[in-house]
């Protein structure tokens, strides 16, 4: 797609590759019963930051006709992480489609990245509850996302 950089292959891992970061405390109730944070609590982090992204160019406001909904996540567990801790999570596009985005996230802690995380989401007409083409206001301003 013109004006998507290419990002075929991109290194998930290396947080020189993420613009957008957001950051996520550790809670006690992410553990699992060996005292690690479990898978759940790190999909919700990967969550928190699309969502911030996705909010950061215009997205889940009253007065825009459209969503996004998650289509795919393809999650990578890289490393432990424990309580108590404060992560930092990347995220960046990586492609766009007609309507989909396909966004690379990584957890990191200092630099070690914890999680990396494919997600495909799709643009959907609130009110028709379909798939929608992807508004060219926003696509430009996740072009630079």
């Amino acid at each position: 797609m013109t004006g998507t950089p290419d990002l075929s292959k991109p290194d998930l891992t290396s947080p020189d590759l993420y613009r957008f970061w957001w950051e996520e405390r550790v809670r006690f109730n992410d553990l699992d019963a060996v005292g690690h944070v479990n898978n759940n609590a790190l999909g919700v982090y990967f969550e928190q930051a699309r969502v911030a992204l996705i909010n950061t160019v215009g997205g889940f406001t009253p007065e825009v006709p459209w969503t996004v909904v998650l289509a795919r996540s393809l999650i990578e567990y890289k490393a432990e992480l424990l309580y108590p801790n404060t992560v930092r999570v990347g995220a960046r596009t990586l492609r766009l489609g007609t309507s989909s985005i396909t966004l690379g996230c990584a957890i990191f802690l200092g630099d070690r990245c914890i999680a990396t995380q494919e997600a495909v989401a799709v643009i959907v007409d609130k009110a028709a509850h379909r798939p929608t083409p992807i508004p060219e206001p926003l696509r430009a301003k996740l072009l630079e996302a």
